[in-house]
């Protein structure tokens, strides 16, 4: 039943996914590389859907679940590009902004003839031979229940804890401006629906490696600031040292936290000549628009970017980019 709080989509491009959904008979979801809660929650949450109104449904990932996502795939139903076998009728993506963002699952596009490309960046470069993008969605979560509600698939208790752990991953824990009442009511019909609250907040926030402990300590000792700048460093062979990709995810919230600080900055050196770039903002600057000039994306208040180049000059090159926003006629 769709949520009174919040309206049904419309629209011809609405109809389309929902058109193409119906008359599917094997889907392929797929996740964007390092998936976040978002991609991996609204996935899997509307596989279940699908498969419980008689469709068969895939959900491939190109990079491993992160450890502290792990618990909203028990079954490991999330299987790497090369074990999906074909054909697929539809290809679904959620929460996924460009085609670059799909790695090694690129190579399974190329026999599918639907491609429905449901998003909530602003940033979306609509790949899809269908496109949804509602940008005034905290979280492709909103979007995904929206869906669940259109083709009229139960949403159970493991589904509601992956959707609302879409939802509050990607808001922060409700604690991102993007949150509306909207998105508070969302998580409260998926709470009344059985999403398990205490699993969620464990797994995602409390429940960390000896390796994510370690690269902590490695980047607050790498903490630099500069006015209402705050930025930390990882390389490569601090990367190296934790075992799971997901260990660094998180850190660019503690140069954030500084009092007095706008906009702060995560460079890691995760490949050699290359470094990923992690910003966020807290209430002025627009982050997705310098994550842009630097061939990214994102939201307002969080986006990244990979950046080619060694760390140092990488890192020099945002922050300048950084300081420019900050000035009063930079701010958006």
């Amino acid at each position: 039943m769709t949520d009174p709080a919040h309206p049904a989509p419309s629209g011809s491009a609405w109809a389309a996914v929902t058109s193409a959904l119906r008359a599917s008979r094997r889907v392929l979801l797929v996740l964007h590389v390092r998936p976040d809660g978002d991609s991996i929650g609204c996935s899997l949450a509307v596989a279940r859907g699908l498969r419980a109104i008689g469709k068969q449904a895939v959900v491939v990932s190109p990079d491993p679940i992160p450890a502290n996502l792990a618990f909203l795939d028990p079954d490991r139903e999330c299987v790497a590009p090369d074990k999906a076998a074909g054909p697929f009728d539809v290809a679904l993506f959620l929460d996924c902004a460009d085609l670059e963002r799909i790695g090694t699952a690129r190579t399974l596009l190329g026999e599918i003839p639907v491609v429905i490309n449901i998003d909530h960046h602003r940033s979306n470069e609509c790949y899809g031979t269908v496109n949804y993008v509602d940008p005034d969605a905290a979280a492709c979560g909103e979007v995904a229940l929206r869906l669940c509600d259109a083709l009229s698939v139960p949403v159970d208790a493991r589904a509601a804890t992956a959707l609302f752990a879409a939802l509050a991953t990607d808001t922060g824990g409700f604690r991102y401006g993007a949150t509306t009442a909207v998105t508070l009511a969302m998580a409260s019909r998926l709470r009344a629906a059985g999403a398990d609250l205490a699993l969620v907040g464990h797994e995602v926030w409390d429940s960390r490696s000896a390796g994510s402990l370690r690269l902590l300590a490695v980047a607050l000792n790498s903490l630099g600031t500069d006015g209402e700048l705050a930025w930390v460093s990882l390389r490569a062979s601090d990367l190296a040292s934790s075992a799971d990709p997901g260990d660094s995810e998180g850190l660019v919230d503690y140069p954030r936290s500084l009092r007095g600080v706008e906009v702060a900055a995560l460079f890691a050196a995760d490949q050699p000549g290359r470094v990923r770039v992690s910003l966020r903002s807290n209430r002025r600057v627009d982050v997705s628009r310098l994550a842009q000039a630097f061939g990214g994306g994102g939201h307002a208040r969080a986006a990244g970017c990979t950046v080619e180049g060694d760390l140092e000059t990488v890192r020099n090159h945002v922050l300048d980019a950084a300081r420019a926003a900050l000035q009063p006629e930079g701010l958006s």
